[in-house]
């Protein structure tokens, strides 16, 4: 990894602890359908302003799949991020191309998303996809999920029963095997005072750091299982999380796509 690739991983990771420690992010009560973004600085800077704000095209539950598209596609966020700043190019693409689609805030402490202990937030997403199921009756969803997202899905198909609900499971930037920061995370978890202090503001640090029991608890019997199918789209050009983190084993119904491997001088980043 590049100096650049390493110092930009530490910046985020600082930037995000810093947002935990100033306290709940207010929020309106009510949701509002905010514009498509094409970039996610945009939609960053419009969720600021807009904390309520979610994406178009989502979360309409009168929706009926499509012959074409049997399966509803929920969506499964990153951490910090709202729906919103995750989707809101996405959701709507997809809603235009027949789909059903979903997506929840889950995880969230004090006003972030997605910064709860990861076995909670795996079970709200359960919920959520059962949520979907019956609304929709379909038999099976798509999960789409991004950076912690991945690992969630995966904890859900493998340890919660997820198996019989998902039909495919693609992984964008997946911290499928947790992540170590470039060593910033494995040495925070060697640290008991440092790892008790960012615990208590963001619980998912030690589930999403690499060799952590949540980890190897995902991981039990396997990362994958049979009749699921896997897609994994990574990047090496990721200032946050290695190709190597983010991929799945070989298998049969895995493939683990990297982006540079199709455009060479594409430098997409981690969001």
């Amino acid at each position: 990894m590049s100096v650049r690739s390493h110092c930009g991983a530490l910046v985020v990771f600082v930037v995000c602890v810093c947002l935990a420690l100033l306290g709940p992010v207010a929020a309106s009560a009510e949701p509002a359908i905010g514009p498509v973004q094409d970039n996610w600085s945009a939609a960053l800077a419009y969720s600021v302003l807009n904390p309520a704000a979610v994406p178009q095209g989502i979360n309409d539950f009168s929706c009926t799949p499509a012959v074409a598209h049997p399966n509803p596609v929920v969506l499964v966020n990153g951490a910090f991020e709202s729906m919103y700043v995750n989707w809101s190019m996405l959701a709507p693409l997809l809603r235009s191309e027949g789909y059903c689609v979903f997506g929840l805030d889950y995880g969230t402490v004090g006003g972030l998303h997605q910064v709860g202990p990861l076995r909670e937030s795996a079970r709200e997403v359960g919920a959520f996809v059962d949520r979907v199921r019956s609304a929709t009756g379909a038999a099976k969803v798509d999960l789409v999920a991004h950076s912690e997202g991945g690992l969630v899905g995966l904890y859900f198909i493998n340890q919660l029963g997820g198996s019989d609900k998902v039909a495919t499971m693609v992984g964008l930037a997946p911290i499928t095997n947790g992540i170590s920061a470039y060593g910033l995370l494995n040495a925070i978890a060697t640290n008991p005072a440092v790892r008790d202090a960012v615990g208590a503001v963001i619980p998912a640090v030690a589930d999403g750091t690499s060799g952590s029991a949540f980890v190897r608890e995902t991981g039990m019997s396997g990362m994958t299982r049979p009749g699921v199918t896997y897609l994994t789209v990574s990047s090496r050009t990721d200032l946050i999380v290695a190709v190597g983190e983010s991929q799945l084993p070989a298998g049969p119904g895995v493939t683990d796509a990297v982006v540079q491997d199709s455009c060479a001088a594409d430098l997409t980043d981690h969001k």
